[in-house]
């Protein structure tokens, strides 16, 4: 369905597309030859091979040589030659940058994203749109501004980004009422039906799908009015099927089904349309719905729709596994696994997976461990594409910033030196005119001074006052994070001697007697305010805390899962910052030990964005309410620490739901 949509806006862009009216009868002729409908491909490409040559003979200054060359792409455009239209478009780009025509710039970006969006390299894609899109911003474009938005929109939508395709194209729909523009008026309530369903707001998706509907009849007719209207019938028939209405969808389906000479026109919509019509008529058990289904599939393979093929295979499945012809329908969905397969099509695999399913039982074990597995890929590849594409938007951003803050440094520098000249001027008037008080100035300045003294040394006394007591409150906290929970693990360990005192149990507690030694040197270095020299050490601070995840995994019920960010370069972090990270780990696990009863705690520390870092802290235990029970000493030593270091202090819980600690501070 998503790829039905994008091949039929090809079709409604590549018709719209600006032309300035420039004419050269030579080359007119060519350019109107390749949409004439009686001549075959191979035919017009040969007028587009003889209007390029008229082209490359024209000079590059020329303003006309760039309205030519897009002429050019947008007929390779329209016939669905995506390579030499990307050739094109880079040409266009380059005599552009050369002529400094800023305009010219963002439509050859905005091209270049076409290419790249309908060959589903999508961050490329969505790369060069944002470039064009912060031009034409710039330049207060806002019909050009809005079909860029409404690519990116797009661009969301193919990875399933519903929200964020949502969002943009409400944007363009503003923009779109504000100029009265018709057409992307159409394309904003096609494409929010379309977020819509994928968000699965089925009810709302109608609406805006019938808005569609409506807007063909203002739109100006031409020979593709028809798959306008199939395209958005087609859309909601889909919808009734996702609502389970199949007698709904099978009346839309037929009113599109009834468009004239529509096979011809677009056989890919229209093989799309009867394959729908016909699942609907299966589902409302209409007999005749197989000749529907086999018909479809014929189409599919002799125009070779790749998506097609699997999808008529995987109704036709469907079909023979209700009329309990297994044989026929495990070969159907063979055939759909394999072709599924071979093209990366992820989303049907999971389809045939699940048929495999209730065709072969026996083995359902095996295909719902790779359905599984196919499902988590394609979740986490989605997650990463849009991670990818917001990293493109916040670079793309950086270096438009970095050009016009070099445009504007040479206008900078004629102020600076005006400004210069001006301030020197001022300064030797001042100077001269002060050097006449400059005894009584002295005079009142050493007077000042012996003040300043005075309040010095008050203000330092007042500050070795502070220090101390902060220095106490900090060994007060090492004593109760480290110290303390150190103590209270060994002691709980050892106590099962007083139970059992056999040979294994004692040389199980063997290693934490030896504990003991640590703590004593941990005593030691708080004593001589040495405890940030561990913290110090390149490299030691990973070790550390991978030491302290093995000791909880080794000595207590809750066992640690935990994920250090690679990208954080510890080494150049502040000893007191990596300390009292430890600090707050630490006594989060000894909360979970002693009163949480979880038996799972996840631990990720993670950057967020170039200066941030995140640590957050979750576990499955029984939770406690934030609000009524009175904070411990645990839980504001966490706090003070988060504090200490600049950064924010958030612990969520609920009873029998676990807590969640979220720490977040900004590196220097």
């Amino acid at each position: 369905m998503k790829k039905l949509f994008f091949i039929l806006i090809i079709i409604f862009i590549s018709c719209n597309k600006n032309e300035d009216n420039f004419r050269d009868d030579k080359i007119d002729y060519h350019f109107e030859e390749v949409y004439n409908g009686s001549l075959n491909k191979e035919t017009k490409l040969k007028h587009l091979d003889s209007a390029s040559y008229i082209v490359s003979k024209q000079k590059d200054t020329d303003s006309i040589k760039i309205k030519n060359t897009f002429k050019i792409a947008n007929r390779y455009y329209t016939l669905l030659e995506y390579q030499k239209y990307f050739q094109v478009s880079k040409e266009a780009l380059n005599l552009s940058i050369k002529q400094k025509d800023t305009l010219n710039i963002a439509k050859s970006e905005y091209y270049i994203g076409d290419y790249y969006f309908f060959t589903s390299k999508n961050d490329s894609a969505y790369y060069y749109y944002l470039k064009a899109e912060k031009k034409y911003n710039k330049l207060n474009d806002k019909f050009n501004l809005a079909k860029t938005l409404l690519h990116i929109a797009y661009v969301l939508l193919y990875e399933r980004d519903y929200l964020g395709s949502e969002a943009q194209t409400i944007k363009v729909l503003n923009i779109a009422n504000e100029i009265n523009d018709p057409g992307l008026i159409y394309e904003c309530y096609v494409n929010l039906g379309s977020s819509l369903s994928g968000l699965k707001n089925y009810e709302k998706a109608l609406v805006y799908h019938i808005k569609a509907l409506n807007q063909i009849e203002v739109l100006e007719n031409d020979i593709y009015t028809p798959l306008y209207k199939a395209q958005v019938l087609n859309n909601i028939g889909y919808v009734y099927i996702n609502l389970n209405q199949y007698t709904n969808a099978l009346k839309y389906y037929s009113k599109a089904l009834e468009i004239k000479n529509f096979k011809q026109l677009h056989p890919i919509l229209y093989s799309s349309v009867l394959s729908y019509s016909s699942y609907s008529k299966y589902k409302l058990n209409d007999k005749s719905a197989i000749l529907g289904l086999q018909e479809t599939l014929k189409i599919r393979d002799s125009i070779n729709d790749l998506a097609g093929k699997i999808k008529s295979r995987i109704h036709l499945t469907e079909y023979y596994l209700k009329e309990k012809d297994t044989l026929k329908a495990l070969q159907l969905n063979n055939q759909a696994y394999d072709l599924a397969k071979k093209a990366n099509y992820n989303k049907e695999v999971l389809l045939t997976l699940d048929m495999y399913t209730k065709l072969e039982p026996k083995n359902g074990l095996k295909y719902a461990k790779e359905y599984i597995k196919i499902s988590d890929s394609l979740q986490e590849q989605e997650r990463n594409t849009r991670n990818k594409l917001a990293r493109i938007e916040y670079e793309t951003d950086e270096i438009i910033q970095e050009k016009e803050l070099l445009s504007n440094q040479k206008s900078l520098v004629v102020i600076v030196s005006a400004i210069l000249l001006f301030i020197s001027a001022l300064l030797y008037i001042i100077l001269y005119q002060r050097s006449k008080q400059k005894e009584l100035v002295f005079a009142q300045e050493q007077q000042t001074a012996n003040e300043e003294i005075y309040r010095l040394m008050i203000n330092q006394q007042l500050k070795a006052d502070e220090i101390r007591n902060s220095e106490k409150n900090r060994i007060a906290k090492d004593l109760h994070d480290g110290i303390m929970n150190k103590l209270t693990s060994t002691r709980l360990n050892l106590f099962v001697l007083s139970k059992k005192r056999d040979e294994e149990t004692i040389k199980n507690c063997i290693g934490y007697i030896n504990d003991i030694q640590n703590i004593e040197k941990e005593i030691r270095l708080i004593a001589h305010e040495l405890n940030n020299d561990i913290f110090e050490q390149k490299n030691s601070f990973k070790s550390i805390l991978k030491e302290l995840f093995q000791n909880q995994n080794k000595l207590f019920l809750a066992k640690c899962e935990f994920h250090l960010d690679e990208n954080i370069l510890w080494d150049k972090i502040d000893a007191s910052v990596k300390m009292n990270l430890y600090r707050i780990i630490q006594e989060a696990f000894n909360n979970c030990n002693k009163y949480a009863n979880a038996l799972k705690i996840d631990v990720n520390i993670y950057k967020n964005g170039e200066k941030n870092i995140v640590l957050l802290i979750k576990d499955n235990g029984i939770g406690f309410s934030v609000n009524k029970n009175k904070k411990g000493i645990g839980i504001e030593n966490m706090s003070d620490r988060a504090k200490s270091i600049g950064g924010s202090f958030i612990i969520e819980s609920k009873i029998n739901k676990g807590t969640t600690i979220l720490i977040e501070f900004v590196v220097t």
